[in-house]
C-alpha cells in the first residue's frame, strides 16, 4: 500500500517517463537477449558446417594413408580458418566443454551435414582464442584433430551495452517529457481554475491541445460560468432580503419608542438589536469574498484605526506593533476580518489587545482575551457558518453565528486564521498573511 502511494505521488509526468523507462529497458534487454541467441545459432552453423566438410574429407583421404604420410596430409588439407593435425594415439586432453559454447547444435549440424560422422566419436571443445577445437578418432585409435578459428557467440553483460542502453534511454525520457510538459500545461490551469471557481475569481482554461483537452477545458468553462451565474442570483437574492429587512426593522424601533418604558418595550428593543445584528452578519458574510484588487497600504495605521474606533466607544482595545508597516494588501477584506475578530473579542471578553509582527515571508496579526475560550470540542466547527458556541460564548448579544465565518471569507486567497486558548486563559486569534 505504502509502494503505491509513493508510486501515485510523483504525478501524472513521472508516472509515464517511469513506464516509458521501464519498457524501453525491457525491449532494449529482451531484443539484446533475441539477437544473440540468433547470432550464436549462425556461429555455430557456420562453424558446424565448417568443420564437418573437411573432416569428412580428411577422414576419407587420411585413413587410407600409412601412419608416416598422415601428418603431412591433414597439414596439406588445412585452411587459414581450420587447422588440421594427427594424432597416433589417442586425442590429447582437452578441457570440459565451455558453458557458452554450443556443442549440442553443432554435433546435430555435422550430422546433418555428413550422415557418416554421426555416429563418430568427437570431441568438441572451445578454445582459449575463442575458437572451436576438437579430435575425430579414427578405426585404427588414432584421431585427427582440428581447431576451427572465429569467435563463438556470447551473451554480452550489461556493462559492454550499457552507453548504448543510456543513450537509448535518454532520448526516449526526453522525447517523453517534451510531450508531456505540452499535456501537463493545460492539466494545470484546468487545476488552478477548479480551485478557483467558487471563489469569484474565475479562470478562463484556454481551449487548445489534443481533443480531450479542448473538450475538457470547454466543459470546464462553462461549468465556472454556470456556477458563478448560480452564485450570483443566490446572492444578490439574499443580499436584498437581508438589505430590505433592515427597513422595517427601523420603523418597528421607532414605533417601540412610543411604547410606555417597561419590561414589554424592553423585550422587544431586544428582539430588533438580535434581528438586526442578524442581518448585518448576513450582508458582512455575503461581502466577505467580493472582488477586491491589492494596493500599497500602510497595515499597522489600517489596525490602530480599527483599534481607535473601538476605544472611542468606551471599549477596552490596545493596539501593539510597528508605528509604520507597508503592504501590498487589498484594505476592505483585511479591516473586515480584523474588525470581526476584534468585536468578537470585547463582546465575548470585554477586551481585545492587537498586536502586528512582521517575519521573513508572513505578516502576523494576533488579537488576545481573556475570556472564558472556546471549549476544545467545538475547535474543529468554530469557523462553520451559522455555527454558536451556546455552552462558551453568550448568546445575549445576538448574532448569527457569521463573525469567524465572515474572517474566514475575507481572508481567502491572502491569508489565514486559526484559534486556541491561551495557557494563561481566554482566546487568541491568529491572521497570517503572505506578503509580496
Amino acid at each position: 500500500m505504502l509502494k503505491g502511494s509513493r508510486l501515485l505521488s510523483i504525478g501524472l509526468a513521472g508516472q509515464i517517463a517511469l513506464v516509458i523507462l521501464v519498457t524501453t529497458s525491457l525491449s532494449f534487454f529482451g531484443s539484446e537477449l533475441l539477437y544473440k541467441r540468433a547470432e550464436t545459432e549462425l556461429v555455430a552453423s557456420s562453424q558446424a558446417e565448417r568443420v564437418a566438410g573437411r573432416l569428412a574429407l580428411a577422414d576419407r583421404l587420411i585413413a587410407p594413408l600409412p601412419r608416416a604420410e598422415r601428418g603431412e596430409a591433414a597439414r596439406r588439407l588445412s585452411t587459414d580458418s581450420l587447422a588440421l593435425g594427427w594424432s597416433a594415439g589417442a586425442a590429447p586432453p582437452m578441457a570440459e566443454p565451455s558453458p557458452h559454447l554450443p556443442v549440442g547444435h553443432i554435433r546435430k549440424r555435422m550430422s546433418e551435414l555428413e550422415p557418416g560422422l554421426a555416429h563418430r566419436d568427437i570431441r568438441i571443445v572451445e578454445d582459449a582464442g575463442g575458437g572451436v577445437a576438437g579430435a575425430l578418432r579414427l578405426g585404427d585409435g588414432s584421431s585427427i584433430i582440428f581447431r576451427a578459428e572465429g569467435r563463438s557467440a556470447r551473451v554480452p553483460t550489461l556493462g559492454s551495452h550499457l552507453v548504448s542502453l543510456l543513450l537509448l534511454t535518454g532520448g526516449v525520457l526526453l522525447a517523453t517529457l517534451l510531450l508531456l510538459r505540452a499535456l501537463a500545461e493545460p492539466l494545470r490551469t484546468l487545476a488552478r481554475a477548479a480551485d478557483r471557481a467558487g471563489l469569484g475569481e474565475p479562470i478562463t482554461v484556454p481551449e487548445e491541445g489534443p481533443p480531450e483537452v479542448i473538450s475538457l477545458a470547454r466543459s470546464v468553462n462553462a461549468m465556472q460560468a454556470r456556477l458563478m451565474a448560480l452564485v450570483e442570483d443566490r446572492t444578490q437574492a439574499l443580499a436584498a432580503v437581508s438589505h430590505d429587512l433592515l427597513t422595517p426593522i427601523a420603523r418597528l424601533r421607532l414605533r417601540a419608542g412610543a411604547l410606555e418604558p417597561g419590561e414589554t418595550r424592553d423585550a422587544i428593543l431586544r428582539d430588533l438589536d438580535e434581528m438586526q445584528a442578524f442581518m448585518t452578519s448576513i450582508l458582512g458574510y455575503l461581502r466577505g469574498a467580493e472582488p477586491e484588487a491589492a494596493k500599497p497600504i500602510d497595515l499597522a495605521s489600517l489596525l490602530m484605526t480599527i483599534v481607535d474606533d473601538a476605544a472611542d466607544t468606551g471599549a477596552d482595545a490596545s493596539y501593539d506593533g510597528p508605528d509604520r508597516l507597508p503592504a501590498v494588501l487589498p484594505p476592505l477584506r483585511i479591516r473586515r476580518a480584523v474588525a470581526n475578530l476584534v468585536e468578537n473579542a470585547l463582546r465575548h471578553a470585554g477586551q481585545a489587545r492587537v498586536r502586528l509582527s512582521r517575519e521573513a515571508d508572513a505578516i502576523r496579526i494576533t488579537i488576545d482575551d481573556d475570556g472564558p475560550g472556546i471549549a476544545e470540542a467545538d475547535m474543529a466547527h468554530v469557523f462553520d457558518p451559522f455555527h454558536r458556541l451556546d455552552a462558551s460564548r453568550s448568546r445575549e448579544s445576538g448574532g448569527a453565528g457569521l463573525g469567524l465565518a465572515i474572517v474566514v471569507r475575507a481572508l481567502e486567497g491572502i491569508g489565514t486564521v486559526t484559534l486556541a486558548n491561551r495557557p494563561e486563559g481566554g482566546l487568541r486569534a491568529e491572521i497570517r498573511l503572505s506578503v509580496r
